[in-house]
């Protein structure tokens, strides 16, 4: 999957020169820089702290992460209370500061989740695109 080329050469460079150069500039191409950008990058550096680096950095780490922003504890989200309460790696405080005040928040982890989901396979769907014609002919003729 081409995305986890990509999350896998970002975390080589990461581990090898604590350099986000390939990442920012991945990031920069794929997500408006409206705040998505940021916290896209942010829970890349989370998911590289958290041990998924190298071949382990993969989209599903990565959504799972993205995800944690969409499940609140009462006013918080969990991306919040990682970033507040548990993180002390300073690059992900610097890109993910402001998310509790955030307005477009959700907008931003909502195109994240899309982006990334893109990348799953859906063997229904992928039944429906390809035969869908015959799946109709034959509901129809029951």
């Amino acid at each position: 999957m081409i995305i986890n080329k990509f999350l896998q050469t970002f975390s080589e460079e990461y581990t090898n020169s604590k350099s986000i150069e390939k990442l920012k500039e991945f990031t920069q191409k794929t997500f408006p820089s409206d705040g998505t950008d940021k916290i896209f990058i942010g829970c890349v550096l989370i998911m590289f702290n958290s041990g998924f680096t190298g071949p382990n950095a993969s989209r599903e780490y990565l959504l799972s992460i993205v995800k944690a922003g969409k499940e609140y504890l009462g006013d918080n989200n969990l991306l919040c209370f990682y970033v507040e309460r548990v993180n002390t790696d300073k690059m992900v405080a610097k890109y993910l500061k402001n998310i509790k005040d955030d307005l477009a928040f959700d907008k931003h982890i909502d195109l994240i989740i899309e982006y990334l989901e893109q990348f799953s396979f859906d063997f229904s769907a992928e039944i429906m695109k390809k035969y869908g014609e015959k799946i109709k002919n034959i509901a129809s003729n029951n």
